[in-house]
Order: C-alpha cells, then sequence, then structure tokens
C-alpha cells in the first residue's frame, strides 16, 4: 500500500486539487446564482405577504431558494450565508423602493 502511494503520489494530488477545485467552483458558483434571484424572490414574498409577516417571507424566500438551486449547493451553502444573502437583497430591494 505505501508503495502504491509512493508511485501514484502525483496523481493522487492532482485528483485532489481537481476535486477541491471542483467544490469551491460548484460553491462560488452556486452563491453567485443565489444572489441573482433572492431580489426578485425577497419582492415577491413582500408583495405577497405585506408588512408585520417577517417569518413568513424569510420561510417562503428560502423555499424557494432552495427549489432552485443544485442539490450539491444545498450542502455547501450554510443557513448563515443564505441568512445575509437575504438580508442584502432585503437591503436592495429597500433601496430600490426608496428611490
Amino acid at each position: 500500500m505505501k508503495e502504491f502511494l509512493l508511485y501514484n503520489i502525483h496523481t493522487i494530488i492532482f485528483i485532489l486539487a481537481l476535486v477541491l477545485g471542483l467544490v469551491l467552483l460548484l460553491r462560488f458558483g452556486s452563491k453567485k446564482q443565489i444572489r441573482a434571484v433572492l431580489l426578485y424572490l425577497v419582492s415577491r414574498a413582500e408583495e405577497e405577504w405585506g408588512g408585520g409577516t417577517g417569518e413568513i417571507k424569510y420561510a417562503s424566500v428560502v423555499a424557494a431558494v432552495y427549489e432552485r438551486i443544485p442539490t450539491a449547493a444545498r450542502f455547501l451553502i450554510t443557513e448563515r450565508e443564505l441568512s445575509q444573502m437575504i438580508e442584502t437583497a432585503v437591503s436592495k430591494m429597500k433601496e430600490y423602493l426608496g428611490e
């Protein structure tokens, strides 16, 4: 086993780097995709549910995001990151409505 690892160390390192690169690409690509959709989802939730229903709007936006992103991305984007992205989208929506 040790000889096999030593003989194929370059191939093993290459494969590990490739897998790591694919995971990072998926993670950051998914974040970009989520950010592109969130402003629409937040605006739609505001229109649908109105004021004073923050928890319902948040839940509907989270559910809609999870329906739209790839399955693998669901495991790479944490709930905290998603929450921060939603807050950013809400701020942008308020900025657009204020203008």
